[in-house]
């Protein structure tokens, strides 16, 4: 796993729980690697796994709710380090199309080595969306945080349901996508 991801983890626990609460997750936690994660590197996914384990432990939450709204807060950092890739798309529809083809391609360009998560789509409506995801980690929650996270970005409504999951034995996550438009902003 990626540096960058451990920031953002660290980012996200110290902003909603404290800098308090970040040290004694990583004072209580077991982890392979010696020394601070750094953005560029590359660290086991057990030291990820661990000390998110370790955090849902303390604050009494589960790993999917965990996951879950990581996975919204991740998508706004994500953004910020490459507009490019929401700027360059006219709605959500059109950037989540981006993700396997485009946005993970330089990813693997920028960061070598780095593993990231299959995705390949039906369209079977303009206004749908299917995406299958497929990852050795199966962190569906937290992919699910992230189609939640881009749709607040480009203020549109989404429904998404999971029809089928790596969890319960399927070979990959489905995620039906429904685009309702713009949200309207209030006056």
């Amino acid at each position: 796993m990626k540096g960058i991801i451990f920031k953002h983890f660290e980012s996200f626990v110290v902003e909603n729980f404290g800098d308090e609460v970040f040290e004694d997750i990583l004072d209580s936690t077991e982890v392979v690697t010696d020394g601070p994660f750094v953005g560029p590197g590359t660290y086991p996914d057990e030291d990820l796994f661990a000390l998110v384990g370790t955090a849902i432990g303390m604050l009494n939450i589960s790993l999917a709710d965990a996951l879950y709204a990581f996975g919204v807060y991740l998508f706004d950092k994500l953004a910020a380090a490459a507009p490019i890739f929401i700027e360059s798309s006219k709605d959500l529809r059109s950037f989540l199309l981006t993700i396997h083809s485009v946005i993970h391609v330089e990813v693997r360009k920028l960061f070598p080595g780095a593993e990231t998560p299959n995705f390949s789509y039906e369209e079977p409506a303009d206004d749908q969306l299917v995406m299958h995801y497929t990852s050795n980690r199966k962190l569906c929650p937290l992919v699910r945080g992230l189609l939640d996270g881009a749709a607040k970005s480009f203020n549109e409504k989404l429904v998404c349901k999971e029809s089928a999951c790596m969890h319960e034995g399927a070979d990959f996550c489905t995620f039906e996508l429904t685009f309702h438009g713009v949200i309207e902003q209030a006056a």
